[in-house]
């Protein structure tokens, strides 16, 4: 499933393949789907992270769109772009929820000091990682699809993907030490079950889908190094495999272990107040 090799330019600033038969197949199959799926499940288990995820599974099915249509138009510069904004953004996206559920699960078990990281910090230090990675990114895949900017968009896209790399990296070290914490604590016995699965099950899932996302990023990196003439960015299956499939199995997981039911309804964090030590969290149901 070969693709037609381009040359950085203006004129042809797409990857894609020109075999539209090729993208039109793949760019339709799972996150259209997937996004109906999640679509049923944030209504009826509404949440704020269900809420996430069903609006970045359009964004990425608008960007295997985009795929198909560059794939038509090579000569389109817009069509590019709008392609790799809507692959690149996502993830981060994911990643940035991934965050959240782990800060509210450390929270719901009532036990904050098991975790390396207070968990009313790590979506603001994650976050603010993964905001840093998609900017650096996006400024990357821009300028590589301009004639004389090549060399410096790829390693601005590197510097990108290695950042996210290590943020995410560091989470998933982060979650396993909380993981290993609670198994050795009699807490993890005095927490209540709400729903079909436990906080125990969304935990595993959470991990499982960091490595996902860190080997799609491992892809991403090695894709990029190799550059536009590259062997993995002129074999479209290649996106397939490492970007696009782990991708719908991260929202497709998230979809089976929801954490709509895990949380009890109305569940939110806030501190206690000032007289309480800035360490204690508290627990609220509206």
């Amino acid at each position: 499933m070969l693709l037609a090799k381009s040359q950085p330019s203006l004129q042809e600033p797409c990857s894609v393949s020109a075999h539209s038969t090729t993208s039109s197949k793949f760019s339709s199959f799972g996150p259209g789907s997937i996004f109906r799926f999640s679509l049923v499940q944030s209504v009826c288990n509404p949440s704020f992270m269900s809420s996430f995820f069903s609006n970045l599974t359009p964004v990425m099915t608008a960007g295997y769109g985009f795929r198909y249509l560059a794939a038509k138009d090579t000569a389109s510069l817009m069509k590019y772009i709008g392609q790799s904004l809507c692959l690149l953004l996502p993830p981060s996206l994911y990643a940035a929820t991934i965050y959240m559920i782990y800060g509210r699960i450390v929270l719901f078990v009532n036990n904050p000091s098991a975790s390396v990281i207070r968990p009313t910090r790590v979506t603001k230090i994650f976050v603010g990682g993964d905001v840093l990675a998609f900017l650096m990114q996006s400024s990357g895949g821009g300028m590589m699809a301009q004639a004389g900017n090549e060399t410096m968009g790829k390693n601005i896209m590197l510097g990108g993907l290695f950042v996210q790399l290590l943020f995410f990296g560091f989470f998933l070290v982060i979650s396993i030490i909380f993981w290993f914490r609670m198994r050795s604590s009699a807490a993890r016995h005095t927490v209540p079950m709400y729903g079909n699965h436990s906080w125990h099950g969304l935990l595993m899932l959470t991990i499982g889908g960091a490595i996902i996302i860190i080997l799609r990023c491992f892809y991403r990196i090695i894709e990029s190094a190799q550059g536009h003439s590259g062997y993995l960015i002129s074999h479209e299956v290649y996106l397939y495999l490492f970007d696009a499939a782990p991708m719908l199995i991260v929202q497709a997981a998230f979809n089976v272990i929801h954490a709509g039911d895990v949380f009890p309804r109305g569940f939110r964090m806030e501190k206690l107040e000032a007289t309480i030590s800035s360490e204690e969290i508290g627990l609220n149901h509206r």
